[in-house]
């Protein structure tokens, strides 16, 4: 995982990333939504690259369900986004 400079939530929040990843795309406005394992891929690159800040949102079609189904299938990369040493 690439190392990227992080910012801190508030006072007392978590450190994510300087760079989010916005998930918008994944589900919605850009056509028809590529199979489940192709965006898994892009989640997956996303959080290579030192992504730990996924922006998603209910109006952004299956984004929120994309993304449980991505960390139930691959558990081990919650821990690599997640900086808050939470799971």
């Amino acid at each position: 995982m690439v190392t990227m400079p992080t910012r801190q939530l508030g006072k007392n929040g978590p450190s994510i990333a300087a760079v989010g990843f916005g998930a918008m795309g994944l589900s919605a406005y850009y056509g028809t939504p590529a199979s489940d394992e192709v965006r898994f891929k892009v989640i997956d690159r996303a959080i290579e690259l030192g992504s730990t800040y996924i922006d998603t949102a209910d109006i952004y079609g299956d984004n929120e369900e994309l993304l449980g189904k991505y960390f139930k299938k691959y558990p081990q990369q919650r821990k690599k986004s997640d900086t808050s040493g939470s799971t």
